[in-house]
């Protein structure tokens, strides 16, 4: 299980890791975490590094208030999936959640002793394996490697992948989501040659064929969910209409 932790407070960085190393023995779920006080640091792991299941964030950041709050849009963004806890002192923001549509698991008050929150903590965790590692099985992933960064994503709701202009980085973009991972088109083309997932509409682009709604032949484009669009050349228009008329006779 891999853990993310936005923590201003040394003292409290300790308390929760503490706590987190001790569920992972106790329950024997083994529990990857990284933490941080600054929010800069906090998005370039999230923007840069692989996927994480679960998010523990404090709401003041360094005296701002409601920061946590903005910092779980971030996520929500890059991560549609995530759970997300707020560990905090301000148990007044709770409501907030709603307005910020954030949609927290749980809202754990600082204050509260070690073990009431040890026991919230643990509860954070079960929750995340019953739902995001014991259900893996269930749902069809892009799973995808490129030296040692990984990523998993379901299917369903990844759209297309684009080049970003930089080497060797790439960018899915998904249902209400955008995320930025290590890899190179050909790589991709490779490893889904047996499977066809993707087609490559432009040579700055992959579709995902599960979810193209139609092809705009005038502008060239292929639509998807709620009218995302991306280009598509015109030798290609061609051979997607085929795959897509194969797969709805499937």
């Amino acid at each position: 299980m891999k853990v993310l932790i936005l923590e201003d407070v040394i003292e409290h960085q300790v308390r929760l890791e503490r706590i987190l190393n001790e569920i992972s023995e106790e329950s024997n779920i083994p529990i990857l975490y990284k933490t941080t006080g600054k929010v800069r640091e906090f998005k370039e792991y999230i923007e840069n590094d692989e996927v994480n299941q679960l998010y523990f964030l404090d709401i003041d950041i360094h005296g701002i208030e409601k920061k946590g709050f903005e910092v779980a849009q971030f996520i929500r963004h890059h991560n549609p999936y995530a759970i997300i806890v707020f560990i905090t002192s301000r148990s007044e923001f709770a409501t907030l959640t709603y307005k910020y549509q954030v949609s927290a698991l749980d809202f754990v008050d600082k204050d509260i002793n070690d073990e009431l929150f040890k026991k919230r903590i643990e509860q954070s965790i079960f929750y995340t394996k019953s739902m995001l590692i014991e259900n893996e099985d269930v749902v069809d992933y892009f799973d995808y490697n490129y030296k040692g960064n990984d990523l998993k994503i379901p299917y369903h709701d990844i759209l297309y992948i684009e080049t970003t202009g930089v080497s060797h980085k790439l960018r899915i973009i998904g249902k209400n989501f955008a995320k930025e991972f290590y890899g190179t088109m050909t790589d991709i083309q490779e490893k889904d040659k047996h499977t066809q997932r993707f087609y490559c509409s432009h040579k700055s682009f992959l579709v995902n064929v599960g979810n193209v709604r139609e092809i705009d032949r005038k502008n060239l484009e292929v639509v998807f969910y709620e009218d995302h669009r991306c280009p598509i050349t015109r030798l290609k228009v061609r051979k997607l209409k085929d795959i897509l008329e194969k797969k709805s006779k499937k």
